[in-house]
């Protein structure tokens, strides 16, 4: 491949990639926006704090800076997966500050969350 045209492909890839994030970063604040919609309309706010939204009661995790704990929470497992792990099946992983762990007369509901309902509580809480 002569230099220009090494040169005219390198441009396209860069031009697709701002292109794509463009796209991407538009799209973000919506799904931000539909996350902190769902935090309080699913209850959320009831008792938990979320990034700008106060607990009624504030016994149960904090999430307004889960991005700096989320992540620590299991090996290998990345802020985004626990979030949507603890959101799909709460259970799953007990803090062992709750020593004898939430169990099934926890206060935490089944939410059955669909996919994309997951994805914007995630993006509202760790602000992506």
């Amino acid at each position: 491949m002569g230099r220009w045209a090494a040169m005219a492909a390198v441009m396209l890839g860069v031009v697709t990639v701002a292109t794509w994030s463009r796209g991407e970063s538009e799209a973000a604040p919506q799904q931000r926006a539909s996350g902190a919609e769902l935090f309080s309309a699913k209850g959320c706010a009831t008792c938990h704090t979320g990034p700008d939204t106060q607990a009624l009661f504030e016994a149960f995790p904090q999430l307004d800076d889960a991005s700096s704990w989320a992540g620590d929470r299991k090996p290998a497992m990345s802020a985004t997966d626990y979030l949507a792990e603890s959101m799909a099946a709460p259970a799953a992983f007990t803090s062992p500050a709750f020593a004898g762990g939430m169990g099934p007369t926890s206060g935490m509901p089944q939410l059955r969350l669909t996919s994309e309902e997951i994805a914007a509580l995630v993006a509202y809480l760790l602000g992506t």
